[in-house]
């Protein structure tokens, strides 16, 4: 598989990412906007990465630390799905904390989203509960 790039996120990402939304995986997220990149470069432990593979664009982590935790979701571009980029994606960001203070990332899914809930699953994250959030979301958690 070829090499993963992380790029910080700026507004001309905009129009690519959001074009990546709309399909019955990923209808429940919300639309990247430029009021959200700025809100994540205006913090110092929130990132917003657009992920590359031979100059193409392929998906989009979003990472926040608070203390010992973070959050995290992702999102990859329709026609790289089920191709193993997501789960290579999610090691190379669980691998680079590794080492740091953070003890537990956390994610939320969308109950009707079995790819992304199979995909956490498959890197080590354990759901929190079997009862959803009350926006119809499966908590999962993984710890180092």
């Amino acid at each position: 598989m070829e090499e993963l790039i992380f790029h910080d996120i700026n507004i001309e990402h905009v129009a690519l990412v959001n074009s990546w939304y709309w399909d019955g995986d990923s209808f429940h997220i919300e639309k990247l906007t430029e009021q959200y990149i700025n809100y994540v470069a205006s913090k110092p432990h929130f990132y917003c990465w657009i992920i590359s593979i031979n100059n193409e664009f392929i998906g989009k982590v979003d990472f926040e630390i608070e203390e010992d935790k973070a959050y995290i979701s992702i999102i990859i571009r329709p026609d790289y799905r089920r191709k193993g980029y997501g789960k290579k994606i999610l090691e190379q960001v669980m691998k680079r904390y590794a080492n740091s203070s953070i003890k537990h990332i956390f994610a939320g899914i969308h109950y009707t989203n079995e790819p992304s809930k199979k995909l956490f699953l498959s890197v080590g994250f354990i759901p929190l509960s079997d009862e959803l959030d009350k926006d119809g979301f499966i908590n999962v958690m993984f710890s180092y």
